[in-house]
C-alpha cells in the first residue's frame, strides 16, 4: 500500500522544496499525509474538470504544478472558483500536493523536461538560484550495531560520494554515561557509570536527505536516546541550482524550419516570434512559463533563440533592441508538458498505484 506522504517522498526526491522560491507555496496543499493512496493524477493546474477526472478515475491524490493555494486565504466560501473546488476535494477525500518553482529548477524537473522535448543537446543551467549545502552527520553506537545503522543511514541517502555510495569514516573510542531514575538503558544500569566501546560513525549527506538519513539512524540505533551531531559544511558544496536551461539543437536551423521544429515539438502552444533573427538558429536558451524577465541574460551569452512565455509588448522591444529571437510559446505551452512527465517519473519509481496525466486543459484561448 502507498500513502500520500510516500508519493510526497518521491515527488520531493526529484524537486525537493528547499529549492522553491521564497515566494512560492509548494508541498501539500489540501488533505491527509497518511491516507493510503488509490490512483495519483499529474496534472500542471488543479481546475474543477481535474477534479472531476479524479473522482471519475478515484485518483484520490493530485499532484500538480501550479499551486491550488497560492496566496494566503482569508475565507472559503462555495461563493467562488476556489473555495467550490477546496469544497469538493475535502468531500471527496481527495489530497492535493503542488511542486511549482522547485520543480523548475530541479535537474530532470520542468525545464529539463521542455529541453528534451525541444531536442535540445549538451544541455546545462541558465539562471544561477542557488547551491545546496553539504553536511556531516557524526553518530556514536556500540561495536555491535555499528553496521546495521551505517546500513541504515546509507540506505536513506548518507554516504554519496561521486560514483560511490555507503561512504563513511569510522573511530573506535569509549562511551559513558550514567541514566536517570526513569531511564531503560540497552546497556548497563540506571543510576551507574556505564563504559562502553563505542563507534563513531561519520558520513556526508546532502539537504534533500537529511532529515530521512537522521530518521533512519534513530531507527536503526539501540539506545534509548541516540547522540548524535549535524554539521554544515562550508566546502565541498554540492550541485548549484538553476532556473532555465541552455543548450543546443542537433543541427542548425532557418527560421522557417526552426520555427516548424519548435510547434512539433510544442504542439499546445501558440507561437509568436519577436526580436531579430539570425540566419541560423541553433544555440537555445529556455524557461519555462514566464521568462521575460531574462531575455538580457539570454543577450548577454549569444544564444540563437530564447524560449519562454508570457512575453509582452515591451519585452518584445527588448528583445529587437538587444539583436535577439526571442520564441513566445506560452506560459501553457511551454509547461503542458508537466502533467505527461510528472506520470512517467512516477511510473518510473514502481509505485502500486495508477498514475494518469491530465492533459485535457487547453480549454481556453487567445485572440
Amino acid at each position: 500500500m502507498t500513502t500520500v506522504q510516500q508519493v510526497i517522498t518521491l515527488m520531493e526526491q526529484l524537486a525537493p522544496r528547499s529549492y522553491a522560491e521564497s515566494w512560492d507555496n509548494v508541498g501539500l496543499m489540501v488533505g491527509d499525509r497518511n491516507v493510503i493512496v488509490t490512483g495519483v493524477l499529474t496534472t500542471l493546474d488543479v481546475t474543477e474538470e481535474a477534479i472531476s477526472y479524479a473522482i471519475e478515475h478515484d485518483c484520490n491524490l493530485i499532484v500538480s504544478h501550479h499551486p491550488l493555494i497560492f496566496k494566503g486565504l482569508k475565507q472559503l466560501s462555495c461563493d467562488t472558483a476556489q473555495g467550490r473546488m477546496i469544497n469538493q476535494l475535502i468531500q471527496h477525500n481527495i489530497a492535493v500536493y503542488s511542486a511549482h518553482t522547485n520543480l523548475d529548477i530541479a535537474p530532470g524537473g520542468l525545464n529539463d523536461m521542455l529541453a528534451e522535448q525541444l531536442g535540445l543537446i549538451d544541455v546545462k543551467g541558465f539562471i544561477k538560484t542557488g547551491e545546496d549545502a553539504l553536511y556531516k552527520i557524526t553518530t556514536f553506537v556500540p561495536e555491535n550495531a555499528a553496521d546495521a545503522v551505517r546500513m541504515a543511514m546509507g540506505n536513506a541517502g548518507a554516504g554519496r560520494i561521486g560514483n560511490y555510495e555507503y561512504c563513511s569514516f569510522s573511530a573506535h573510542g569509549e562511551g559513558r554515561f550514567v541514566g536517570n531514575d526513569t531511564s531503560h538503558p540497552v546497556i548497563g544500569e540506571a543510576g551507574s557509570m556505564t563504559v562502553v566501546p563505542e563507534v563513531q560513525i561519520n558520513a556526508l549527506v546532502d539537504g534533500i536527505h537529511l532529515q530521512h538519513v537522521i530518521e533512519a539512524m534513530k531507527d536503526a540505533h539501540p539506545y534509548e536516546e541516540a547522540a548524535y551531531e549535524v554539521l554544515s559544511l562550508v566546502e565541498p558544496k554540492e550541485a548549484t541550482q538553476y532556473l532555465g536551461r541552455i543548450g543546443r539543437l542537433p543541427n542548425a536551423l532557418d527560421l522557417d524550419t526552426f520555427r516548424e521544429w519548435v510547434q512539433e515539438a510544442l504542439p499546445e502552444a501558440n507561437i509568436r516570434f519577436a526580436g531579430i533573427a539570425p540566419k541560423e538558429i541553433q544555440s537555445i536558451a529556455l524557461c519555462s512559463g514566464a521568462g521575460a524577465e531574462f531575455i538580457k541574460d539570454a543577450a548577454r551569452l549569444h544564444v540563437d533563440a530564447y524560449v519562454t512565455g508570457d512575453v509582452k509588448y515591451h519585452d518584445a522591444q527588448l528583445a529587437k533592441e538587444l539583436g535577439l529571437l526571442v520564441v513566445d510559446a506560452g506560459h501553457f505551452g511551454t509547461e503542458s508538458i508537466v502533467a505527461s512527465g510528472l506520470r512517467d517519473y512516477l511510473l518510473s519509481k514502481d509505485i502500486s498505484v495508477p498514475v494518469k496525466a491530465f492533459t485535457e486543459q487547453n480549454d481556453f484561448f487567445f485572440l
